[in-house]
């Protein structure tokens, strides 16, 4: 079973080798729109002091929440994690800008999501196409530092088919996955750090 995201946990292995992340004492990690926590737990077992918030999360170790207006202060953790969530959440700029703000200085995110290489992409909560040069700009407008990008389509295709053959895709998805196919869906992974000034890295 590959998990509630594509790659599942070698995909998150992943993210944390691209981000050269290793726990340290009172190493604070914040997993958003953990659904049902698989992600969150590993970082809990790996030595983060682990928060995990999902509108409707699917265990009792993740508070229900908005990732676009966090229950948090500023500046209170180490890391964020966002797998596949920023393109659904209603709002991702949103949600991005409240990620920077609970962040400490030089804090890294690491996402990962969906991405169109084609005219006439899916907008879904990025408020345009969904391109890697949308992603980008908002990235920089919200005040990140993109330090690594790496395209994980395969893991894309893997998790769509055995979402098919297992017959446990959500209406929703199929949608997307329909759309996707002619949009040149991808799927990416990406760190990200903190800038020192809002907008301005």
């Amino acid at each position: 079973m590959i998990g509630g995201h594509p790659g599942g946990r070698e995909l998150t292995e992943r993210l944390l080798s691209l981000g050269g992340l290793l726990p340290f004492p009172g190493a604070k990690a914040l997993d958003l729109g953990a659904g049902e926590g698989i992600s969150a737990e590993y970082l809990r077992r790996l030595g983060f002091w682990t928060a995990a918030i999902d509108r409707e999360p699917e265990n009792g170790s993740t508070a229900q929440g908005d990732m676009r207006e966090l229950p948090f202060s500023r500046e209170t953790f180490d890391l964020c994690l966002a797998e596949c969530s920023l393109s659904c959440c209603g709002d991702g700029e949103a949600a991005l800008g409240e990620a920077r703000r609970v962040l400490k200085p030089g804090g890294i995110l690491l996402v990962s999501d969906v991405f169109f290489g084609k005219t006439g992409a899916p907008s879904l909560s990025m408020g345009a196409p969904l391109t890697r040069e949308r992603w980008e700009e908002v990235f920089r407008r919200t005040g990140f530092l993109l330090k690594q990008w790496e395209d994980a389509t395969e893991l894309w295709k893997e998790f769509f088919l055995e979402s098919l053959w297992n017959g446990n895709a959500r209406a929703d998805c199929l949608e997307l996955y329909r759309k996707g196919g002619s949009a040149g869906c991808g799927y990416f992974l990406a760190v990200l750090e903190k800038g020192g000034t809002h907008g301005l890295i």
